[in-house]
């Protein structure tokens, strides 16, 4: 460094610039969305879209057990009644009837895909066309009772429930849960049985009784006897669903402060 006049330093010629630093910019808006409540309810509702697709697809395959006649998805539909019982018991009747409702066109939906892809063109490498059909072929048809019989009886299944809660509250759950479902399923085996049983090739009326009674009476136990499961999972649901304690506490305020 060399001094300069009045004794200053001169800054080195090999010194850098001082460059200017860019301005700030403003900062981008926040994007924006909707908000939405947490709920479980949304989960509720794809586990019933996915149970009644399955039953309806396993439900293409009939099955025998010695003399007990039944189809493949006799596992599956139960399960739909007991969650249907949950969103019925946590939610309520219109809560129920917006998953009933969407759970039908989801399935309708699903049966339309199913027609499109039988009807598309095989490739000439696919050597599977005619079992995709057996397979897939009758869903439409299944599904066309299945659903008639899952609207029917899962409405009256909620509207049972809801009605039975109306009248005890929150005592007696075990009632509601066994009565709408030998309501409900009563309606939807015999709606679901008379389209399907045809097509799966069951002609006799003994054989048609064996379907619609072990049907029936199987559905109903299931609901009885999975009872010790669906008490805490129902406990379990109005525990953490954050909207159930404040619609509790409104109830017990009583009708001044709603």
């Amino acid at each position: 460094m060399l001094c300069g006049p009045g004794g200053r330093r001169a800054a080195s010629s090999s010194s850098p610039p001082r460059t200017q630093e860019p301005p700030v910019p403003h900062s981008a808006p926040a994007p924006r969305y909707a908000r939405r409540p947490r709920t479980y309810f949304d989960l509720l509702l794809a586990l019933y879209c996915v149970l009644l697709i399955l039953s309806n697809i396993g439900a293409t395959k009939g099955v025998a057990f010695g003399p007990i006649i039944t189809d493949g998805g006799f596992f599956l539909f139960p399960l739909a009644y007991v969650l249907g019982d949950v969103v019925t018991e946590v939610y309520g009747f219109r809560s129920a009837r917006r998953a009933i409702i969407t759970s039908f066109l989801a399935g309708a939906f699903a049966s339309l895909c199913f027609w499109i892809v039988i009807i598309l063109p095989a490739a000439d490498f696919y050597e599977n066309q005619a079992a995709f059909e057996s397979v897939l072929g009758p869903v439409p048809r299944i599904l066309a009772g299945s659903l008639a019989g899952f609207l029917v009886g899962q409405l009256l299944n909620a509207w049972v429930m809801a009605l039975i809660k109306r009248a005890t509250g929150e005592r007696w759950m075990w009632v509601r849960l066994i009565g709408s479902t030998l309501v409900g399923e009563l309606a939807d085996t015999l709606i679901f049985c008379t389209v399907a049983a045809p097509i799966l090739g069951i002609t006799e009326p003994a054989d048609f009784l064996n379907y619609v009674l072990v049907g029936y009476v199987y559905k109903c136990a299931v609901e009885v006897i999975i009872l010790p499961i669906t008490y805490p999972t129902i406990a379990w649901f109005k525990r953490h669903e954050p909207t159930y304690p404040r619609v509790e506490d409104d109830a017990a305020a009583g009708p001044a402060t709603r």
